[in-house]
C-alpha cells in the first residue's frame, strides 16, 4: 500500500502569536489524513500542511482552518 502525499500552504489573515500557532498545529494534526503541519517562526501567517490525498482534500483542510475561526486561503499546492 502506498501513500500519496500532497502539500498545501495556508495563508492566515490574522496575526496570531506563537502559542496560538502551536495550538492550531496540534489541532490540525489530529484531522484525518494530516501527516504534518508546520510554520516558520518569522512567517506566522503561513502554515505548510502535508496530507495523504487519499484521506484528505485541500478544500477540507481549508474548511478546518475556517471552522477554528480563522480567515485563511490556500496559496500553494
Amino acid at each position: 500500500m502506498s501513500t500519496t502525499l500532497s502539500e498545501v500552504v495556508v495563508h492566515l489573515d490574522e496575526s496570531v502569536d506563537e502559542a496560538t500557532l502551536n495550538d492550531l498545529e496540534q489541532g490540525i494534526r489530529l484531522d484525518q489524513g494530516i501527516i504534518s503541519v508546520g510554520h516558520r517562526p518569522n512567517q506566522n501567517h503561513l502554515m505548510v500542511v502535508v496530507y495523504d490525498s487519499a484521506l484528505a482534500r485541500a478544500s477540507s483542510i481549508l474548511h478546518n482552518f475556517r471552522e477554528r475561526g480563522l480567515h485563511a486561503q490556500l496559496i500553494g499546492m
